[in-house]
C-alpha cells in the first residue's frame, strides 16, 4: 500500500532534485530530508528515470492528483 502524500508535499521534498532523476535519486533526496512519508511513497514507484515532477506525481499517485 502506497503512502498517503500530496503533490505539494512531494514538491517540497524534492525541491533540490535535478531532472531527469532515477528512483534512487528521488529516494536519496527524501531520506536526506528525513521525510518518512515521502520515502514510503517513493519506494512504491517503478524504478525508471523520471523526466520531471509531473512524472513522479503520476507514479506516486498523490492524494490531491486530479484523475
Amino acid at each position: 500500500m502506497a503512502a498517503s502524500t500530496t503533490r505539494d508535499h512531494l514538491r517540497d521534498c524534492l525541491d533540490q532534485i535535478d531532472f531527469p532523476a532515477t528512483k534512487d535519486d528521488l529516494l536519496d533526496a527524501a531520506v536526506r530530508r528525513g521525510d518518512s512519508t515521502a520515502v514510503q511513497a517513493l519506494r512504491a514507484i517503478p524504478p525508471v528515470d523520471y523526466a520531471n515532477l509531473t512524472e513522479v506525481f503520476r507514479a506516486a499517485a498523490p492524494d490531491d492528483l486530479d484523475r
